[in-house]
């Protein structure tokens, strides 16, 4: 695996990403998001600053999750139909090389995305009195882990079956990760080993996304410490390498026709 295949697959991923409808059409829409809250700001006097501060993280997860699940879904089916990927594994680009390239580019449009709407959000905060606060940063940072995770998720999903299932599954899982803990807890009270179980069997399959959810915290001024996002960040990386490297493994396997 070299570098600078991989970097070339992830500029090429981001370029056109960046160009896809799905991008300024989910762009546009977080921005209407945004501003709407100045409308609704006035009508709640003297809890503007939570109002802005919950759209605007909640708008932040939904697009980047909608962007990663639409554009991520299809990603190797379209190269797939129009015959591009058998051309450029003729090269001496590895399947692995592939998917990690692709992995990161989109990474990278969803990065770039956050921080634009990161921008926006904070540049709202400023005219909403007392609202403005650094600690919001450490919410967009792990928003930015918590879609890393689900990019891997997709992309596994894209290397076994259709888009459209892909799609579906890599919802499910976002579902699943934030209620895992739920999950596993009410598993735990029930009087059956077996749902007991399961429930634990489910939760460890599952991300849990809920490390990665600091929101509420930081509307309501509360600190997040160095140690959670530390420990967040271990967590994450951990997933995406395990996902990563299952999807090489099915990709390696696969089939491929020009």
């Amino acid at each position: 695996m070299t570098r600078r295949h991989v970097t070339a697959l992830a500029r090429g991923t981001f370029r056109e990403t960046v160009r896809d409808r799905v991008f300024y059409l989910v762009a546009v829409f977080g921005f209407l998001m945004l501003a709407s809250t100045t409308v609704l700001s006035p009508l709640t006097i003297g809890a503007q600053g939570k109002i802005v501060s919950d759209v605007g993280l909640a708008s932040m997860v939904l697009l980047g999750l909608l962007v990663v699940v639409f554009v991520g879904s299809g990603m190797v089916r379209k190269e797939l139909d129009k015959g591009t990927i058998t051309t450029i594994l003729s090269k001496p680009v590895g399947r692995r090389e592939y998917l990690l390239g692709k992995y990161l580019g989109l990474s990278l449009t969803m990065a770039v995305m956050l921080a634009v709407m990161g921008v926006m959000f904070l540049l709202m905060l400023l005219m909403s009195p007392g609202a403005f606060s650094l600690r919001f940063v450490s919410a967009f940072y792990l928003t930015f882990l918590e879609l890393s995770v689900i990019t891997a998720v997709v992309v596994f999903f894209s290397t076994c079956v259709s888009p459209v299932l892909a799609a579906v599954f890599t919802l499910g899982v976002f579902v699943a990760g934030h209620l895992s803990q739920s999950i596993r807890d009410f598993g735990n009270l029930q009087q059956s080993a077996f749902t007991g179980t399961v429930s634990t069997v489910v939760y460890y399959l599952m991300p849990n996304l809920e490390v990665f959810n600091v929101r509420g915290a930081v509307v309501h001024g509360d600190p997040v410490s160095a140690a959670h996002i530390l420990l967040a960040t271990l967590y994450g990386v951990c997933w995406v390498a395990l996902l990563l490297l299952l999807s090489g493994a099915v990709f390696s396997r696969r089939e491929l026709r020009g």
